[in-house]
């Protein structure tokens, strides 16, 4: 015998949580739940990305601006993470909306073209100085 459903009381799941038709590897699921915990307690975007990818042994790369249109006031974040069973680290974005309030967290596939490249080419540049 079925019970009637009860109302579901939580809070919706945010961009960086919500299932998506793909699977994400569970690095990217993590660091969108961390950074959903960090950013009531980091105002500052990039400081709350940071901290949400120590326990990921990731890497910061940089933080810009990013909106759906000129002066969107959205950011987004690079990283670099080693997904568990795969080689070298691969690169996240991490995105803050205009309101500051919903964040998702994606993997490289699939972003704007202008975006990744500028992003491989940060990566071939900090690899260039190491090698120096």
């Amino acid at each position: 015998m079925q019970t009637p459903e009860q109302p579901n009381d939580s809070k919706p799941a945010s961009p960086a949580t919500a299932p998506k038709s793909g699977t994400q590897p569970v690095e990217l699921i993590e660091l969108g739940l961390g950074l959903d915990l960090l950013l009531e307690t980091h105002p500052v975007f990039a400081d709350a990305v940071k901290a949400a990818i120590l326990p990921l042994d990731g890497e910061f790369l940089f933080e810009l601006p990013h909106g759906d249109k000129p002066g969107g006031k959205g950011r987004v974040a690079v990283v670099r993470l080693t997904y568990a069973g795969s080689g070298p680290q691969k690169l996240a974005f991490v995105f803050l909306s205009a309101d500051s309030l919903e964040t998702r967290v994606e993997a490289a596939e699939g972003q704007p073209e202008h975006l990744t490249n500028f992003a491989r080419s940060f990566v071939d540049v900090l690899e260039k100085i190491g090698q120096h």
